[in-house]
């Protein structure tokens, strides 16, 4: 069971990621700091793009 969650959190991550960098409204120097917390910090870090910063990159 814990394979099939840390599975399905790398597959979110690396979903943020790519939706992060499809963004142009932002520069590539905050791309990567905002990339680096996501790898560095799984889940919580999905839970911070997904709710918060999701909405005021766009």
């Amino acid at each position: 069971m814990s394979t099939i969650i840390y599975w399905i959190g790398v597959i979110l991550t690396i979903w943020c990621v790519w939706d992060l960098f499809t963004h142009k409204t932002i520069s590539i120097l905050w791309k990567i700091v905002i990339a680096i917390i996501l790898l560095s910090c799984s889940w919580i870090g999905l839970l911070i793009y997904y709710f918060f910063l999701r909405d005021k990159i766009k």
